[in-house]
């Protein structure tokens, strides 16, 4: 590929990528806007917001734990597993 072809390259692909992210950009601004209706419709029905939130945070952050501990569990299995192997090896 030859200097030009390679300028040419770079060039489309900048151009596509500006494209990409003004569209992008026209998306979040849309969503948070649909953000801001749901949370002022929520406001005005009585709802706290801030305490339904950190409800949501604490699932997520047990879901974390969970996810964590599940983990820890599935890694133990695996040496279970090894081990078990290791062990018919050795009769």
């Amino acid at each position: 590929m030859d200097n030009n072809e390679k300028i040419g390259f770079h060039k489309g692909a900048l151009d596509c990528l500006l494209k990409e992210r003004s569209e992008f950009s026209r998306i979040l601004s849309i969503v948070d806007a649909l953000i801001q209706m749901h949370t002022k419709a929520l406001l005005d029905s009585g709802v706290d917001i801030k305490a339904e939130l950190e409800k949501a945070q604490a699932a997520a952050q047990n879901t974390a734990q969970g996810n964590q501990n599940q983990a820890k569990d599935e890694e133990n299995f695996v040496n279970i597993d090894s081990a078990i192997k290791e062990s018919k090896n050795n009769f």
